[in-house]
């Protein structure tokens, strides 16, 4: 049995229990991966999504190729197209533009995310990540299991090397297309892959080993920030893009920082600079009707009654959509927010009761009917602590032109609550509440 098979054997014994959801790029580590894994027995419970970033002159050519190599293994495929932001750069556009479709995607299956990162990988990132100062966070390797947004992953290939994976794929004679982007030394990943890394393996020949360890002990490190993190941020009431800033000074300088990073990260935002944390920092010492504001990269957080709000650039341009929702069909697509049927705290959350209808956004002085009385939304909003700037994106569910439900509010009078479905609105890019 050649060590490819005998690997590929293996997986079967790691694989999570559950769909398997793989991203599916059309090189060579992903094609590769996925032939191991239909080898692993794993094709039944398999599924692969290829994104497609719009950046390169054939990238229609890349998902025929994908779609072509699905259709061989008797897989299912899905194909998504995305618009890369670069303010943040290139690599951190594509990055984000990717995982924003792909953790939504395997949310909605329930699956298992699947990534044929290497561990070539694993110590090109300590280094780019390591020049660009990143703190203890940003250091820590990627783990072969692990979760991101409450969406578990899977890294198989994390403890192979490239070269090994380069005479796996040639004996398996198996067909792949090379990203020619990749040899363009100005990208500064590509300089520390084709230029750096190598000098380091001639006079370090365990380099990669050695990176890949120093990034384990900054994993282990980071795991424990994010307790501290976490156990903070539950005591500062912090729910979802929202973050009450009252009792902020109460802990040390160095917990104000680790619990602001934590949230930044909680909500997708690339961490900023240190000295944008130390503005949002500063921030709990305005006054609390103040309506101070702090603007990075795309991003923008707002104080509103003591708390920060985030939010993305553009996010809360008012919503003027007027859809229908049929019964028995599935929530109809929203500008910068996704349906689920699973939330937690500080999530937004709408109860649909029966029958067709209508999604509209607040306008004018809309009233309902709660408890005997006509009540205005914006009232009920504002008493809810939603802010203003957020009043006009989440829709309101009309039937026959009255409304029957409001986000965080509940139904209207006389409507079904024990026969109406809970749904949550989450946000597609860092948003408030």
């Amino acid at each position: 049995m050649s060590y490819a098979a005998g690997f590929s054997q293996s997986l079967a014994e790691q694989a999570p229990d559950g769909p398997l959801l793989l991203a599916l790029s059309g090189g060579l580590d992903s094609c590769l991966l996925l032939h191991l894994l239909i080898k692993a027995g794993l094709g039944p419970r398999l599924s692969a999504v290829h994104i497609d970033h719009q950046l390169q002159a054939d990238s229609q050519g890349w998902s025929r190729f994908c779609q072509s190599l699905a259709d061989q293994q008797g897989i299912p495929l899905a194909i998504e197209t995305v618009a890369v932001d670069m303010a943040n750069g290139l690599e951190a556009g594509a990055r984000e533009a990717r995982y924003r479709v792909l953790l939504p995607l395997a949310r909605a299956q329930g699956a298992t995310l699947v990534m044929a990162h290497h561990r070539n990988d694993q110590a090109e990132t300590l280094l780019f990540r390591l020049l660009r100062g990143a703190g203890v966070q940003g250091l820590s390797a990627m783990r072969e299991h692990s979760q991101q947004q409450g969406v578990p992953l899977w890294r198989p290939l994390l403890g192979v090397g490239r070269q090994t994976l380069e005479s796996w794929g040639a004996a398996l004679s198996l067909n792949w297309r090379e990203d020619p982007s990749n040899q363009d030394q100005s990208l500064r990943r590509n300089y520390l892959r084709h230029t750096i890394l190598p000098a380091l393996r001639d006079r370090w020949p365990g380099a990669d080993a050695t990176l890949a360890r120093a990034a384990d002990h900054m994993a282990e490190a980071g795991e424990l920030l994010s307790e501290i993190a976490e156990q903070d941020a539950d005591n500062l009431g912090v729910a979802g893009a929202s973050f009450p800033l009252t009792d902020l000074a109460d802990l040390s300088l160095a917990r104000q920082r680790n619990v602001l990073r934590w949230w930044l990260q909680q909500n997708r935002v690339t961490a900023p600079s240190a000295a944008v944390l130390e503005q949002l920092r500063l921030l709990h010492l305005a006054a609390v009707d103040s309506q101070a504001r702090v603007e990075w990269g795309g991003y923008t957080a707002r104080l509103y009654r003591g708390a920060l709000y985030l939010d993305s650039r553009g996010a809360f341009q008012p919503w003027q959509g007027d859809v229908l929702w049929l019964e028995g069909a599935p929530p109809p697509t929203l500008p910068h927010w996704h349906w689920s049927k699973q939330g937690g705290e500080g999530d937004i959350w709408v109860l649909r009761p029966p029958g067709n209808l209508q999604l509209r956004a607040l306008s004018g002085s809309l009233a309902v009917r709660r408890h005997g009385l006509h009540q205005q939304i914006k009232e009920l909003w504002r008493a809810a602590g939603v802010p203003p700037w957020q009043r006009r994106q989440w829709p309101l569910l009309f039937r026959d032109g009255d409304v029957v439900s409001v986000p965080l509010v509940g139904l209207a009078d006389g409507e079904d609550s024990d026969n109406s479905e809970r749904w949550y609105l989450l946000p597609s890019t860092a948003m408030s509440h």
